[in-house]
């Protein structure tokens, strides 16, 4: 009785041993691709870039006031892009730069917030900047010379940026003698 026993648990150990995994995985068509599929594997030299593209993910490059005034806006100024704007704009720059962009948002000095020297993004100053100037503060406002304004770069993505300087550039609009007419 016992050799029974033996003999099934030693065939049974036997067939698990001789069972190669490729060969039965190639029997599952989709499967297989899978398996082989071409890929960069772990500390494998990446594909290089193609040249003139632009980075979806990792480092940015450098901004300077020189750079970013080359920068030229490839969004139109549609209803759409600045309404995406405005939702940019009412999540991360309202509690600063207020509600229509003055530097009085509810935690600025001017509301009797505790942060002093919010800039309103529709003064003379401000809207004489380029596009690029803007769009460069948002990345990295501390590059661009504004010490105290945290980096958004890491949070408004790709075309966001964009539109968010198109609903700056409206808030500009609204607020000089010219648009309010």
């Amino acid at each position: 009785m016992r050799r029974p026993r033996a003999a099934v648990a030693a065939l049974a150990a036997l067939a698990a041993l001789a069972c190669n995994p490729d060969d039965v995985v190639h029997r599952i068509d989709w499967f297989a691709t899978m398996r082989h599929q071409r890929s960069i594997k772990p500390y494998a030299r990446p594909i290089p870039p193609v040249p003139g593209t632009v980075p979806v993910t990792g480092v940015e490059p450098a901004m300077s006031l020189q750079t970013a005034d080359r920068l030229v806006n490839p969004r139109t100024r549609t209803s759409e892009s600045i309404n995406r704007g405005r939702f940019v704009y009412e999540t991360y720059c309202l509690v600063c730069h207020g509600q229509e962009g003055r530097g009085d948002g509810p935690i600025s000095s001017a509301a009797g917030g505790p942060f002093f020297g919010v800039r309103s993004l529709v003064n003379d100053t401000i809207a004489r900047r380029t596009d690029g100037y803007i769009y460069a503060v948002i990345v990295s406002g501390q590059v661009m010379g504004r010490g105290l304004m945290p980096i958004y770069g890491d949070k408004v993505r790709d075309t966001e940026r964009w539109d968010l300087v198109n609903y700056v550039r409206t808030l500009q609009a609204a607020a000089s003698p010219r648009g309010r007419r």
